[in-house]
């Protein structure tokens, strides 16, 4: 898996949340998208999944695009300001599990620390995030800060 790090400044994306849990997530994905794709890809071509806590134990994933504010691109939309940060990236390879790959992913940084370049993941930051290319190729982002080992 291709590691690389990347600068992100602050952007907006307006789409529409699902509460999820590790058990049901890859089905409750493919909902929201059979319901919202479409609507979205009217927006745009490049979609987002923004990932979050709201709550304990209970996942949002935001079905998304991104926006120039906080105000919805299409009705009955919900919209987050994603802050700055540095994020560790990962291409999904194709044909493999956007699942799968968070889990290797972030297994990564839990053997790997050394290849890492001092980057931990950033347990206060509050979004993972799915991109999805206009050709359907997927990167997931890690927020990122220097570890302390």
């Amino acid at each position: 898996m291709d590691l690389r790090f990347e600068e992100k400044s602050t952007f907006y994306v307006s789409g529409y949340p699902m509460e999820t849990s590790e058990a049901s997530l890859e089905k409750d994905c493919a909902r929201l998208r059979e319901q919202y794709e479409d609507k979205l890809r009217s927006v745009s071509d490049h979609l987002y999944f923004v990932a979050y806590m709201e709550k304990e134990g209970t996942m949002t994933y935001l079905l998304c695009v991104e926006t120039t504010s906080l105000t919805p691109a299409t009705e009955g939309a919900s919209c987050k300001e994603i802050p700055a940060t540095r994020r560790a990236v990962v291409t999904v390879p194709e044909g493999a599990s956007v699942l799968a790959t968070w889990y290797k992913f972030f297994e990564m940084f839990e053997k790997e620390a050394p290849a890492l370049k001092g980057a931990a993941i950033d347990m206060v930051y509050p979004f993972h995030i799915e991109s999805f290319d206009e050709n359907g190729a997927c990167e997931l982002w890690i927020p990122v800060v220097k570890s302390e080992v």
